[in-house]
């Protein structure tokens, strides 16, 4: 049945006309139809993957062959001798890698948790410690920690102005500190170093501005009007400087 309906089709019937010529059910017609149709296509979908396996095996048999390399082979291994000499990381004791507890370098990040809380870490390299104890003829664990918390609000911190700090101590071997409470909405720059004989703070590392976000939804009102001013140019400068500090009329539209 199944032979008879596949060759009415390809002579040009259609289902319908084909139905009536072996007078048998439309559905009966078009389910032996559709059976065929998928069967031929299984059949063009196995094909295609037998001439793939066989070109792999001719490759891997080529790649067999004495004095051969393939380019694969190559790039391998040289990725694995890239990561044998990466700084980044150290083979563990299971043969794991593992990241490093230190980098040797100089750096201190800070990220923000809340709007009154900030975490932030830093490491000092060995050539900075080795030249601050031969400053102050001191060794580094005898050295006293401290950590200094600058608001720069509206201020170029580069220029060495704040508009308050705040240094405080830190414990020996410390690396990360929980800094809170900050004020939402304002400019903070972290630094750690070490105390002078003086009692002065020495900063060694220091974090790049970070804005803290606002605790409540941007304000709009009184001030709205004079910020605009200064930000389309038509003032010098801001209105306010000689009756608010520069940063509190400002904290609130930033």
């Amino acid at each position: 049945m199944e032979e008879k309906i596949v060759s009415l089709k390809q002579q040009g019937l259609t289902l319908k006309q084909i139905a009536a010529e072996l007078d048998v059910p439309i559905g009966k017609v078009q389910y032996a139809w559709r059976k065929w149709r998928n069967q031929q296509q299984e059949v063009e979908e196995v094909v295609p993957v037998k001439q793939k396996s066989n070109k792999k095996a001719k490759a891997k048999a080529k790649a067999k062959a004495p004095g051969s390399t393939s380019r694969k082979q190559v790039a391998t291994a040289k990725e694995t001798s890239d990561v044998n000499v990466s700084p980044l990381l150290t083979k563990g004791p299971e043969g794991y890698w593992q990241l490093p507890d230190r980098y040797n370098v100089d750096f201190l990040h800070a990220v923000v948790q809340s709007p009154n809380s900030v975490y932030v870490c830093w490491e000092v390299s060995d050539l900075v410690k080795e030249t601050l104890e031969l400053q102050f003829m001191r060794r580094w664990e005898e050295l006293p920690k401290a950590f200094r918390i600058l608001d720069v609000t509206l201020l170029d911190y580069a220029s060495g102005h704040a508009n308050r700090s705040y240094t405080f101590d830190l414990p020996e071997m410390t690396n990360s500190w929980f800094v809170r409470p900050l004020d939402p909405n304002t400019t903070y720059v972290f630094e750690f170093g070490i105390r002078t004989m003086e009692g002065e703070f020495l900063p060694i590392v220091a974090s790049a501005p970070l804005d803290t976000p606002r605790a409540e939804p941007a304000g709009i009102g009184r001030f709205a009007e004079p910020v605009r001013r200064w930000q389309y140019g038509e003032v010098d400068s801001p209105e306010l400087l000689d009756t608010l500090p520069k940063y509190a009329a400002y904290r609130h539209v930033r």
